[in-house]
């Protein structure tokens, strides 16, 4: 499954993510399984401690040569948009600290969690797309 998925679709998570934006492509059986994955206590909702872990998981998995940074190309190889790239690296030093990337991976899940209780519903997810 691709990380964007996992991150849901890095978003829709993909996410979640990955990273994680609405894609047409991805079946939704692929995004109820990857938030089947990051729902650890299965209460049918991702809270921000399940968003961040799954946000670290798939920062140090799109981390190809564990330098502790991403680059655009690792960014762009864990299936997200080189645009994500430039927006998220604030400091503008052409790679994404974990910090820089789960910042911009909240703001997503800012903008997907459309009833403002700080959880995601599998509905949420579906339903997200990137601004």
């Amino acid at each position: 499954m691709r990380w964007t998925t996992l991150a849901f679709s890095t978003f829709a998570l993909v996410a979640l993510g990955t990273g994680v934006r609405s894609d047409p492509s991805v079946p939704e059986s692929e995004l109820k399984a990857a938030f089947a994955e990051a729902d650890k206590n299965r209460d049918g909702q991702i809270d921000r401690e399940e968003f961040h872990a799954r946000m670290v998981d798939i920062f140090f998995h799109g981390d190809l040569d564990k330098n502790g940074f991403m680059s655009a190309d690792e960014l762009d190889a864990a299936t997200l948009i080189k645009e994500d790239f430039a927006a998220a690296d604030a400091n503008r030093d052409g790679r994404l600290s974990l910090y820089e990337f789960l910042d911009a991976r909240f703001g997503h899940f800012r903008s997907a969690d459309t009833d403002a209780n700080g959880t995601l519903s599998l509905e949420e997810v579906v339903g997200f797309s990137e601004p």
